[in-house]
């Protein structure tokens, strides 16, 4: 209405062409999609279609408040705005009391508003300051519609007024709102139809040519259709445009899903055109590499064995500390098993213990040599002094140097197990390579599985014993299969040529161990 008001007359005239051009193909709009589709209205206007809901112009059809169709609104821009507004004008309680009235959603008319647009031109013609119209205007946007509640609370005008105020401005529009279906529709469609139609049949049953084939067959069956029609066409439309859009919304599912995959697949190829590229600089950079390559690799043997050397040569001191004190510990408890052994038998050891005893409790000082305990331990101390225990044969049962060399030849003995390698391993190994010997060379894939696995079984056992390292592999993977046959080709070429690689080093490395013997 304002706009053509503003629009000359030459142009106005145009107007009401330009809005009755409107094809019947274009209702299905992106703007209007969704589960209801498109809804053309009794003025020809299309409007989204919503379940239980009907539309009319509210200047013409003045509907009630509760013929008005409704829905829950979320608000918490405004909520946020309210508190600050309330804040200012000391208007706690109706803060509190909206914010009660919002917690599960403001049910509200759906199209009882005002625009920001509207209430900013109010705002103006009501002498509001630049500061507080500039507040809804940054605040809230340019799309945002005022309900009624909302303007009641912010400007603490009565809901009343502001439901009547919004009425009137959405009918000075020539608004076409949303209706409750339920409320608004016809009462007793079926029982005027048929009204219809027994009166139409009574009054034209003496007409000429009213007979029973049209009275009833073309007159009923008409009127029964139309019936139908008027109370499924709603059903009807409501479930083809539901199944309409969920076949949309299937058939846009899976248009993003291929173009996703038509992405990843292309990504696989983001980077060949830098391949040429790098074939230019592959053998250089291989070279390059392979040096690095083979000095980290020398590096990672000497950290290897200089590690395992370290850690034999701890473990060699660790045994002899150990055994060190366990012969302390063994010279003291043989002294005493000794005395225990000795004392039962000996009848002047019994003597002077008695005899030591009464002096003592007699309160009398002993001399050296009177007490047999002590005389014990002193001549089996000074027994050790200047005895060669490498060359005493030992004896678990013997005096005390025959017990502690006996316990010291053990300890050794122990030692060159753990430390040493035996005489029998030597053997063993010289025995094995006789088996592998071909020629002035070894060939080692002569031997037998078992034989094979007890020499890589001494090769590991005596390499510990020593405290010497070397690599049991180059550390390499074989390469996995790919989906390209050619490409497979070449990548069992290369897993091929690796085996063989780890075959010639164990060769080596074998070969270096039996010549040591």
């Amino acid at each position: 209405m304002a706009l053509s008001r503003l629009l000359p007359a030459s142009r106005r005239s145009v107007l009401p062409a330009f809005q009755q051009a409107r094809a019947i193909w274009n209702v299905s709009l992106p703007v209007l999609g969704g589960p209801g589709g498109a809804q053309i209205t009794k003025y020809h206007i299309v409007k989204p279609g919503k379940d239980n809901v009907e539309y009319d112009d509210f200047l013409l059809a003045l509907p009630e408040r509760d013929h008005l169709a409704s829905f829950t609104k979320e608000v918490p821009l405004f909520i946020r705005y309210l508190k600050v507004v309330t804040d200012q004008e000391e208007r706690p309680e109706a803060f509190a009391a909206f914010l009660e009235r919002a917690k599960t959603g403001l049910v509200v008319e759906s199209d009882v508003y005002i625009t920001t647009e509207e209430l900013l031109a109010l705002m103006w013609k009501n002498g509001y300051s630049d500061s507080e119209r500039n507040a809804v205007q940054f605040t809230f946007p340019a799309d945002y519609k005022f309900h009624y509640p909302e303007l009641s609370v912010m400007f603490d005008i009565a809901e009343d007024d502001t439901y009547k105020f919004c009425m009137r401005t959405r009918m000075e529009t020539s608004h076409i709102g949303e209706l409750d279906h339920s409320k608004v529709k016809r009462e007793g469609l079926i029982r005027d139809h048929w009204l219809i139609f027994g009166t139409g049949l009574f009054i034209f049953k003496s007409f000429p040519f009213f007979n029973y084939y049209f009275g009833i067959k073309v007159f009923g069956t008409s009127m029964w259709c139309y019936t139908m029609w008027s109370v499924l066409n709603r059903f009807i439309s409501k479930t083809c445009r539901r199944n309409e859009y969920m076949a949309a919304q299937k058939t846009a599912q899976d248009v993003m899903e291929g173009e996703d995959a038509i992405i990843t697949s292309m990504r696989r190829f983001a980077n060949d055109a830098k391949c040429v590229e790098y074939l230019k600089t592959f053998r250089d950079d291989t070279e390059s590499k392979m040096i690095d390559y083979r000095k980290a690799l020398v590096v990672k043997m000497q950290y290897d064995l200089t590690e395992r050397a370290t850690k034999q040569l701890q473990a060699i001191a660790s045994f002899e500390a150990s055994m060190g004190s366990a012969m302390q510990e063994l010279v003291v408890r043989e002294a005493a098993s000794s005395f225990k052994q000795k004392f039962p038998e000996d009848k002047a050891m019994q003597d002077q213990a008695f005899s030591a005893a009464t002096k003592m409790l007699a309160g009398t000082e002993l001399k050296a040599g009177e007490d047999p305990v002590a005389k014990h331990f002193a001549d089996a101390f000074g027994s050790l002094q200047g005895v060669d225990l490498s060359s005493v044969k030992g004896s678990a049962t013997g005096t005390l140097a025959e017990r502690v060399a006996f316990a010291q030849q053990s300890k050794e003995t122990e030692f060159q197990q753990s430390f040493m390698v035996t005489a029998a391993e030597a053997e063993e190994v010289k025995s094995l390579a006789a088996k592998a010997k071909a020629g002035s060379d070894y060939d080692f894939s002569k031997l037998p599985a078992d034989a094979a696995a007890r020499l890589d079984a001494l090769y590991t056992s005596i390499n510990n014993k020593v405290g010497y390292s070397l690599p049991d592999s180059l550390g390499t993977k074989p390469i996995k299969a790919t989906s390209d046959g050619v490409a497979n080709a070449y990548v069992d070429k290369v897993n091929a040529n690796l085996s063989a690689l780890d075959a010639k080093l164990r060769e080596a490395r074998l070969k270096s161990f039996v010549s040591a013997f």
